[in-house]
């Protein structure tokens, strides 16, 4: 029989653990310090009473369950909102997305309602929350927005409706590193610390009331009366909380204090940094081993925790700190909590440790480190340095002057490095022919890897350095992924980096879009678009650089144009405004957006502007970027129509260019190859050819000419010998082109996969499907997975493997194939409208029913004319392929016209064994008996 003391206890504890549930029991019960059989005796009291109890509970809950959740549900209006979603319900209550509907303006909230008869307490403690919440405005605490009762009499709370992700997911689900998760965390204490002042207690901070924004932003939930609406909280003694994340007094049923939100804090703080929970599951005691300082964090951490050693010490002793089990032995407020944090992201001693001289002079030295002291590893003349601490008792002087050295030591060795880097760009320095920039650059880039892991501003430079250095060379993909490397260092610095990050993400996305990344390119031109406007105070030149980066990533979207142009006449306006320099180069970004949009005379006329500008601000002519709006201004005067004025003004600026530059320059030999691309435009093949084997002989008697720049022209020869017909001409090359590609590019570059799809069209042409098949597939399988559904790319090689299916006799899947591409979204121009109507007559023609191939031919060679022009050779080869089928129809008339009108033209381009001069010599057959009838 229990003596009275014995008994005392029995009844104390047994009145505070009779209503909680038996997981919780056993914690509050561990938590009191009750010996084992204390407790027991305390549980068998507890299962007593528990059956008498369920015997009258079950009819009472039966009737309970009859009865409506609420009062109004979705659809129903309540004030000026409508409910649109349940979010959340509890026993006593639910939470309700809804959406304004007054009419005033658009506005989303969550509305917060008792479910049946409200207990008296209930009541009060919603009108709680209520006051509580109109005292709180801070941008990190969910804000009350309304409130009034229902029509049955009910109260309710309108809340700020959060659209974010619960503080634990949303780390996870990014991937956030362990200081971006301690920044995080810091702001949701200075909110905490926020309503402490206020005389405001949470006393149910848990990971699922702190949800993040979409954009990194912290918000506090449930107030007052919000937490008697979740079913996982119970009530004790008048006081409602989440038991999980309730601290020791909480529990015990005493008064709480900002010391029981600390608490909370602390295991938030431990769930956060070891990626698990503080309690597994009903036998996991390790609140108990933190709480009593059993054991540390880093001991505890998951096994998949990648910075388990980074916790130990400040980490550790912080959580033990915020955790204790008594209150007096914690942090004193949430400010102090989120000021330890600081210190230890700034390298500072943290109060939660023991002020030792070792702990606070090994904080002196991490933080006075140079910053660039590991970026020795990866000098080639293999610098190294050193150094020892003198004896105790002038070591804090010794550290501070060793770290005075070193940071000036550190700073030349940087300065070194770059100038290094600087040394493997070719356009740095060109005058070296003795050293190899690529194997540089490998070594380089493969040294960084493994390098400055804790210094990331220091590497984000160097990776941007070996990114310029790469794409100089040719090699978009490499000079892609330093950069996205580069933006996700600067990232790790921190947020007073976010100027460096947003100029690597605006050179990312040029990057990007220049190499058919599309989407890409957007998430990295908005992203840098979002760190400008963040910027406090906001920097004009800094916008209008984000801006020009908009238009020119969304420019190479036609369907996104209009945008583009908004952006670009912002950045205009900006730059002209403040008379900057490079105000040039987005009046002629917007005038390339015109003439995109088929605005020429505009586009002409901002070319003008544009190139009158230049000249007077450089006085004349032979600056590189005066010659480059020549060159873009000559391309619209040609696609104007006003070619000779057009070609004219080009050769004009590449005579500039080697004056400037010296004949064999590079950037002149990849004018003559543009030169080419102007000529096959207008039609002008054997010119076009020539311009580009001159350029092909440039780049290759340049020593200094980067080999990414020969397969440009290279590829521009095979294509033009192509178009002409001469298979025999084009072959080597498509084929000596692609050698090339593989040699220094990956399989599934963009590059290497615009060969294979070159070659393998060639091969289809020849009859040589089987050896076509694996290239077209490959392109294809690679473009669907690397490239936005719709790319232009991804549609040319649907294109291609219809002809491949047509040309191995596969007719129905052929014809599917070409009726899939024609009802998708894909992107086309003219050419790939012209090709897919040519394709269409072909198959037509294979089924034996040329009458069916009279009007897809009729559209392509009017698609031809109007881009054109009537004279031009396509349009000439395509004029023949309709007299050809017209005459087999015995529409000899028409035949006849399209025959006489576009027989020269062909005769003066085709290849002798080309298609069209095979139609030219059919037609005379077909047509000679009727002419010499005449």
């Amino acid at each position: 029989m229990p003596t009275g003391s014995r008994f005392a206890q029995l009844r104390r504890l047994f009145e505070e653990v009779c209503d909680l549930p038996p997981e919780q029991r056993r914690l509050h019960l561990e938590a009191s310090g009750a010996d084992t059989d204390v407790a027991a005796e305390v549980e068998a009291l507890v299962a007593a009473e528990t059956r008498g109890l369920q015997r009258v509970v079950a009819p009472v809950a039966a009737i309970l369950a009859q009865m409506p959740e609420t009062e109004l549900d979705v659809g129903d209006r309540v004030g000026a909102w409508r409910l649109v979603q349940k979010l959340a319900s509890g026993g006593m209550g639910a939470v309700y997305r809804a959406e304004r509907a007054d009419g005033h303006f658009e506005q989303q909230a969550a509305v917060k309602l008792l479910r049946g008869i409200p207990t008296e307490d209930a009541l009060a403690l919603l009108a709680a929350e209520r006051q509580i919440l109109a005292g709180l405005q801070h941008p990190h605490i969910a804000r009350l927005l309304d409130g009034g009762a229902t029509p049955g009499g009910q109260p309710y709370l309108v809340m700020e409706y959060v659209e974010g992700v619960a503080i634990d997911r949303w780390c996870q689900e990014q991937g956030l590193r362990l200081k971006a998760r301690l920044r995080l965390f810091r702001n949701v204490c200075r909110a905490v610390a926020f309503a402490h002042q206020r005389l405001i207690v949470h006393c149910d901070l848990k990971p699922s009331n702190v949800l993040v924004r979409p954009d990194g932003s912290p918000v506090l939930l449930d107030f007052g009366i919000a937490r008697a609406l979740d079913r996982s909280r119970e009530r004790i003694s008048g006081a409602y909380y989440t038991p999980g994340y309730a601290s020791p007094e909480q529990l015990a049923g005493v008064p709480v204090s900002v010391a029981s939100d600390v608490y909370s804090l602390g295991l938030i703080l431990f769930e956060l940094v070891s990626g698990r929970k503080a309690r597994l599951d009903a036998d996991d005691r390790t609140v108990t081993q933190l709480s009593r300082a059993l054991r540390r964090p880093s001991e505890l951490a998951g096994e998949d925790c990648q910075w388990r050693k980074e916790l130990r010490g400040d980490i550790d002793a912080i959580i033990l700190r915020a955790t204790a089990a008594h209150p007096g032995l914690r942090y004193a407020s949430a400010d102090a909590l989120a000021a330890d944090i600081e210190r230890h992201l700034d390298l500072k001693p943290v109060d939660a440790r023991a002020p030792t001289l070792r702990y606070r002079l090994g904080r002196l030295v991490r933080r006075r480190w140079p910053l660039f002291a590991a970026a020795a590893a990866i000098v080639v003349m293999g610098l190294a340095f050193s150094w020892r601490l003198v004896n105790e008792r002038d070591r804090a002087l010794a550290a501070e002057r060793e770290a005075r050295m070193q940071a000036d030591t550190a700073r030349q060795v940087s300065e070194f490095l770059i100038s290094i880097f600087e040394f493997a760009n070719p356009e740095k320095n060109p005058s070296r022919r003795d050293i190899s920039a690529r194997e540089m650059l490998e070594e380089s880039t493969r040294r960084l890897d493994g390098s400055l892991a804790d210094r990331p501003g220091v590497k984000a430079r160097l990776l941007y350095v070996l990114a310029q250095a790469w794409e100089r060379l040719g090699q978009p993909r490499r000079s892609i992924d330093l950069y996205r490397a580069g933006v996700a260092q600067w990232e790790r610095a921190g947020s007073e980096h976010d100027a460096a990050r947003a100029e690597g993400l605006g050179d990312l996305a040029v990057m990007e879009s220049n190499n058919g990344m599309d989407r890409e390119a957007e998430r990295s031109a908005y992203a840098a678009l979002a760190l400008r406007e963040a910027a406090v105070p906001r920097n004009e030149l800094d916008l209008a650089d984000a801006w020009n980066t908009m238009g020119v990533v969304l420019s190479a979207n036609s369907r996104q144009l209009d945008e583009a142009q908004r952006y670009l006449e912002q950045a205009v306006e900006v730059r002209k405004r403040l008379d900057t320099e490079n105000r040039f180069s987005s009046m002629n970004n917007l005038a390339d957006v015109f003439r995109k949009q088929g605005k020429l005379d505009q586009a002409l006329a901002l070319y003008r502007q544009t190139l009158d500008g230049k000249r007077a601000f450089y006085g004349n002519d032979d600056h590189p970027t005066v010659q480059l709006t020549m060159r873009t201004y000559a391309e619209a005067l040609v696609e104007k129509g006003q070619v000779e004025e057009g070609l004219a003004l080009f050769r004009r600026s590449i005579e500039l260019q080697a004056r400037s530059e010296g004949a064999d320059s590079s950037n002149v030999a990849k004018s003559y190859n543009e030169l080419g691309s102007l000529m096959q435009d207008v039609g002008r093949y054997a010119d076009a050819v020539s311009n580009y084997r001159e350029s092909m002989r440039l780049h290759a008697a340049n020593a200094q000419s980067l080999p990414a720049l020969y397969l440009q022209p290279l590829n521009n020869l095979a294509v033009a010998l192509f178009e002409t017909g001469d298979y025999a001409a084009s072959e080597p090359l498509f084929r000596e082109s692609l050698q090339r590609r593989r040699a220094v590019l990956s399989a599934d570059d963009f590059l290497v996969l615009r060969a294979e799809h070159n070659l393998a069209r060639l091969l289809m042409r020849t009859r040589r499907t089987a050896e076509a098949r694996p290239l077209a597939e490959h392109a294809l399988a690679e473009r669907i997975k690397r490239l936005d559904a719709n790319h232009a790319d991804t549609g040319r090689s649907q294109l291609l493997m219809a002809e491949l299916l047509r040309h191995e006799g596969r007719l129905d899947e052929a014809g599917a194939a070409l009726d899939a591409l024609e009802a998708s979204t894909v992107k086309t121009d003219r050419i790939v409208l012209v090709q897919r109507a040519q394709e269409r007559a072909n198959q037509a023609l294979a089924r034996q029913r040329p009458a069916d191939a009279v009007a897809p031919l009729r559209k392509a060679f009017a698609l031809l004319g109007e881009g054109f022009g009537k004279q031009h050779p396509l349009t000439a080869a395509a004029a023949l392929e309709l007299a050809w089928v017209l005459a087999a129809e015995g529409q000899a008339d028409e035949a006849r016209g399209l025959f006489a009108a576009h027989r020269a033209a062909v005769e003066q381009v085709f290849a002798e064994a080309s298609v069209p001069r095979a139609r030219l010599r059919d037609l005379s057959r077909q047509l000679q008996p009727v002419t010499a009838a005449r």
